[in-house]
C-alpha cells in the first residue's frame, strides 16, 4: 500500500521543480529584454524619477535578476536532493547514509539562499539609497535556523546509518 503523503510529496516536488526553472526562466529572459529595450526602460526610469542615475537602476534590476537564476539554481538542488530522499523513503531504505549526503548538500544549498537573501537586502538598501521604490525587506532568521537544522540532521542520519550498518552486521 503506497503512502498518500510520500504520492502528494512527489507530485509537489515536481511542481516546484517546474516552477522553479519556470522562474529561472522569466529572470534570464527579463534580463536579456533590459538590454534589448535598456534605452527605452531608461527613459522610463527618468521619467518616473527625474536627475535618478537610470543606468545605476537597470544595473541594480539585472543584478537582482542575477541572484533569482543563482536561487533557482540553489533551490534545484535542494529539489533534487528532497525528491531523492523521498524516493528512497518510497523504496522503504531511507536511513542510508546516501540521505546524509543528500541532507548536507540541501543544508549548503539552504546556507546559499541565506548568502543570497543577504544580497537582497544590500539591493533593496541600494535601491532606497537611489530613491527608488521597491518591496521591504528583512533578513530571514528563520532561515539560518533551517540551516542548522538541516545539517544536525545530516549527521543524526550518518550516525543512525552508521548504527543500523553496524546492528546488520552482529545479527
Amino acid at each position: 500500500m503506497q503512502d498518500r503523503g510520500l504520492g502528494l510529496a512527489t507530485g509537489l516536488l515536481r511542481v516546484a521543480t517546474w516552477a522553479n526553472w519556470l522562474l529561472a526562466g522569466i529572470f534570464v529572459v527579463a534580463i536579456g529584454v533590459s538590454f534589448a529595450f535598456g534605452d527605452a526602460f531608461s527613459a522610463r526610469l527618468l521619467t518616473k524619477y527625474p536627475g535618478s542615475d537610470a543606468g545605476g537602476i537597470v544595473a541594480v534590476m539585472r543584478g537582482m535578476a542575477m541572484l533569482g537564476i543563482l536561487a533557482a539554481v540553489a533551490m534545484h538542488r535542494i529539489l533534487a536532493e528532497l525528491s531523492a530522499i523521498v524516493l528512497t523513503v518510497r523504496l522503504g531504505d531511507p536511513f542510508v547514509v546516501a540521505n546524509a549526503d543528500r541532507l548536507r548538500r540541501v543544508g549548503w544549498a539552504l546556507l546559499i539562499l541565506q548568502l543570497l537573501d543577504l544580497a537582497v537586502g544590500l539591493v533593496v538598501y541600494a535601491l532606497d539609497k537611489m530613491g527608488v521604490d521597491h518591496a521591504t525587506w528583512t533578513p530571514a532568521f528563520t532561515g539560518w535556523i533551517a540551516v542548522a537544522m538541516i545539517f544536525v540532521l545530516a549527521r543524526v542520519f550518518r550516525v543512525g546509518a552508521g548504527m543500523r550498518d553496524d546492528l546488520d552486521m552482529t545479527v
